[in-house]
C-alpha cells in the first residue's frame, strides 16, 4: 500500500495500526537527523533539542552565507572554464553535505590557465560530477582570480 493510500485510509478510519505509522515515521526522522550529523541516531527530546537547534541554526547560517558568496561570484564573475585536478575530503560536514578541498586548473579566454585551490560542499550523490578530470564552467571574481564559482 503506497504513502498515499496509506494517508487516504488513516482519514477515513481504516487507517490500521496509526501508532505504528507514528512510530515509522519517528524513527525515519531520527534517520534523517543521524545522517545529517546532529544526533547519534537517538530522537530530538527535550534534554537535546536546544542543541540540535543550535547546530541547525549554525547551518543554515553557513548554508546561507555560502551560497550568498557564490551568487555573488556568479553574478559579478567573468566567465571561464575549468577541470578539476584534485579533490580530498576535508571531514567537515554542514548539514550531513561533506566539504571538500578541489585543485581547480581554471582558463579565461585569451589567458594563459591557472590553478585555483578551492574549498567546495558537495552533496553525496553529486561528488561524482566533482572528481579528478571534471570539467566545469565557471565564473571568476574580476576582484580576485582565486575566486571561483561553477556555473553548471
Amino acid at each position: 500500500m503506497g504513502l498515499f493510500n496509506r494517508a487516504k485510509s488513516a482519514f477515513n478510519g481504516d487507517g490500521g495500526d496509526l501508532a505504528a505509522q507514528a512510530q515509522a515515521a519517528q524513527q525515519l526522522a531520527a534517520q534523517h537527523l543521524r545522517d545529517a550529523g546532529y544526533t547519534d541516531g537517538s530522537p530530538v527530546t527535550m534534554a537535546n533539542a536546544g542543541q540540535v537547534g543550535e547546530q541547525m541554526y549554525a547551518d543554515r547560517d553557513v548554508l546561507t552565507a555560502y551560497g550568498q558568496e557564490l551568487n555573488r561570484i556568479i553574478a559579478v564573475g567573468h566567465p571561464g572554464t575549468s577541470v578539476i585536478t584534485a579533490a580530498a575530503d576535508t571531514g567537515e560536514r554542514t548539514a550531513g553535505n561533506p566539504w571538500f578541498q578541489l585543485e581547480v586548473q581554471v582558463t579565461l579566454p585569451g589567458q594563459a590557465p591557472y590553478v585555483v585551490s578551492k574549498r567546495e560542499m558537495v552533496a553525496p550523490q553529486f561528488m561524482d560530477r566533482y572528481g579528478v578530470g571534471a570539467a566545469h564552467d565557471v565564473a571568476v571574481d574580476p576582484a580576485d582570480p582565486q575566486k571561483i564559482a561553477f556555473t553548471n
